[in-house]
Order: structure tokens, then C-alpha cells, then sequence
């Protein structure tokens, strides 16, 4: 047998198992599979995992449908948790504004020189101090052995 037509006969094989194929074309791949051992071999795999399928019930969407309409129905939602909600969040802010420190630290001034001019920048890189991870690695350890680390 062509290896086109064997491969043309399985795409159809679900739909032939299942019934669904039209008198001519299931006629025409009832002919190959009495021809070709392994597309027959296939439909026989196809029907056996066809027969294996759980049954779904035909009203089991309506039931779920059902169910989603009555649970949305019934749920209620109770004062005390809004309440239980708004301590929680409560006590947690309370926690946190205390674990805050009274005192603000001051951001470094650095002086910065441009064109003879002096001014003043919180911003270190902007006054030109050293950014550690610029360094390499050879850098970071002669600077690690100046400092007498």
C-alpha cells in the first residue's frame, strides 16, 4: 500500500470507528484496511480506545449549570468577616507604622566640582564616587587588600 493513502486512512480512522464518515468514504477506507495489516491494526487500537472513554452523562452540563446557580444563590457573606478583615489589617498597620523609626536618616552630601564650581549632590555616582560593581574582580580584591581585609 502508498504510504499517502495509509496516512490519509488513519486521519479518517476516528471518524470511521465513530460512525461519522459518509457511506462512500467509509466504503473506501473499509477497502484499504481489508488490504493494509497495520492501518487495520490502528483501527482496531482507534475502536478499543473509542469503547474505553468514560460515558458523560447527557445532562451533566445542565446539572453543573444547576449547581453554579444555586451556590451563588446561597452564599452568604457574613458581617463578622468584613469585621475580622478590617481588625487583621488594622493590627498590621499598627505593626508596622511602629516598627518605623522616629528619626529620618540624611542622605549623604557629596561636593561636587565642576568648571571651578562647587555644589552639593545626594548623588554619589553624579559626584563621581567609585560604583563598586563598575570594579572587576582583580580591582575589588586589591581594593579588599588595601583595606586590610
Amino acid at each position: 500500500m502508498s504510504e499517502d493513502r495509509c496516512t490519509e486512512v488513519r486521519e479518517r480512522l476516528p471518524a470511521y470507528v465513530g460512525g461519522r464518515l459518509d457511506p462512500a468514504a467509509a466504503a473506501r477506507v473499509r477497502g484499504h484496511l481489508a488490504g493494509c495489516a497495520r492501518c487495520r491494526a490502528e483501527s482496531e487500537l482507534t475502536a478499543l480506545l473509542l469503547r474505553a472513554r468514560p460515558h458523560v452523562p447527557e445532562d451533566l452540563a445542565e446539572r453543573i449549570q444547576t449547581s453554579i446557580r444555586y451556590e451563588r444563590a446561597t452564599v452568604r457573606r457574613p458581617w463578622w468577616g468584613l469585621a475580622a478583615a478590617a481588625v487583621a489589617a488594622l493590627t498590621l498597620g499598627i505593626g508596622v507604622a511602629s516598627s518605623v523609626s522616629d528619626r529620618t536618616a540624611e542622605p549623604a552630601e557629596y561636593a561636587v566640582e565642576e568648571d571651578g564650581a562647587f555644589w552639593l549632590s545626594d548623588d554619589g555616582v553624579i559626584a563621581g564616587v567609585p560604583v563598586l560593581s563598575d570594579l572587576s574582580d582583580a580591582a575589588l580584591q586589591t581594593l579588599l587588600a588595601d583595606m586590610g581585609t
